[in-house]
């Protein structure tokens, strides 16, 4: 439709030299991304806190180390906060410079995004496009205290501004939460979509019948919780009474140490690996690469209200999908399209579901067709409810 966006971003990761030669030779001006902080390397950074990094999470520089080098960060100063720090400026750059700017698009939690572009608003007269893919109302995920965070969510959702959300339980909780200040108009549902063209309806693929290849993502599970999952996944393992059948079991994210501790206590003879969420690519490999997908949501998160991407991309690739975790649009998501569900404290009934699981591949992997959910996911669907909305905002 004609509109192009200037992004305003954290620093880029350079994973090589090769990587690092390149970023540093592309300016904003050519790729429309303009970064608040310089490159970071990340083999002197560290796999743990660029993993922290690239997930939005919260990172502190300590003493002697590489993030000194990072204009205006010292020992003890939150990694993202004080790159936002750098975005006002950055964003009125851009602003200045590439008049008229049309309009302004905000996501979060975290917070800090959202604010900025109420303040850029106020300041320059533009309307934002606000897409908040969960509660505020989190401390972990908004990065701020319970109580700014609770004052942040309202202003945002009685500002006026359009505001657009993944899913109907987030729209309805806001609602019910907002009564009489935010209205079904004020509120657009904008779903996930496939990240890439789905897999056909009969992929023909090879199942490694000796050993079943598990992808696990962990969504904000806490330890607690971590010892919930691998137990039931130890007790499906002792029901199911053979070896030959011990899966292989990839975990994305999570605390590692946990996981390797209750692995070993649980499913000791089966091969574990725990994989740091760093880059996108290499998550898609996996779900790619496997027979079986599921998620494991803690509750301190938003699975109420929200569906992980990486389980809609594991649906558009066809592969059959379990989800451990609170009862909401990821449960739903999973059991409409022939997947499997059980609350994370209920050990047996996870149990079950993970027999149920291995049980479908075992039996027939290549008929799993994801109940249709994938053709539902599809990237012009909600491109072009994406377009309606943005078409309110801006000229034609």
């Amino acid at each position: 439709m004609g509109w192009a966006p200037l992004v305003v971003a954290p620093a880029d990761i350079a994973w090589d030299e090769e990587g690092k030669n390149r970023l540093l030779s592309e300016s904003g001006e050519f790729t429309g991304i303009y970064r608040t902080g310089e490159l970071v390397d990340a083999v002197a950074f560290g796999p743990e806190r660029t993993a922290q990094l690239v997930q939005g999470m919260s990172a502190a520089a300590p003493t002697g180390s590489p993030l000194r080098m990072i204009t205006g960060l010292l020992p003890g100063v939150n990694l993202v906060s004080g790159w936002e720090k750098q975005a006002a400026s950055v964003a009125d750059g851009v602003i200045s410079r590439h008049d008229p700017v049309d309009a302004i698009y905000a996501q979060g939690p975290p917070a800090a995004p959202l604010l900025l572009a109420l303040e850029l608003s106020k300041k320059h007269a533009l309307p934002v496009l606000f897409d908040l893919v969960a509660p505020l109302e989190t401390p972990s995920a908004s990065g701020s205290r319970q109580s700014d965070a609770a004052q942040i969510e309202e202003r945002i959702l009685t500002s006026g501004h359009t505001i657009i959300t993944p899913t109907r339980a987030l729209k309805e909780y806001f609602l019910k939460k907002y009564f009489g200040k935010a209205t079904h108009d004020d509120i657009s549902i904008i779903p996930d979509f496939c990240e890439e063209a789905f897999a056909p309806k009969a992929s023909g693929k090879h199942f490694s019948a000796g050993s079943p290849r598990v992808t696990v993502l962990m969504e904000h599970a806490s330890g607690k919780e971590l010892k919930l999952f691998f137990s039931a996944l130890g007790r499906y393992m002792k029901l199911a009474g053979s070896f030959s059948l011990l899966p292989s079991v990839q975990v994305l994210g999570g605390d590692d140490r946990e996981i390797t501790k209750y692995t070993r206590k649980n499913i000791p003879d089966a091969s574990v690996s725990v994989v740091r969420r760093l880059s996108g690519e290499d998550e898609l490999e996996s779900i790619r690469q496997c027979d079986l997908f599921g998620v494991v949501a803690g509750r301190e998160g938003h699975a109420p209200f929200t569906v992980p991407e990486r389980a809609v991309d594991a649906l558009c690739m066809r592969k059959p999908l379990f989800f451990v975790g609170p009862e909401g649009p990821a449960a739903r998501l999973a059991v409409d399209a022939g997947g499997f569900w059980a609350p994370l404290e209920d050990v047996e009934g996870v149990a079950q579901v993970l027999g149920s699981a291995f049980e479908s591949i075992r039996n027939s992997p290549e008929k799993f067709s994801g109940g249709g959910m994938p053709e539902k996911l599809s990237a012009s669907q909600s491109l072009n409810d994406l377009s309606k909305t943005l078409a309110y905002l801006l000229p034609i």
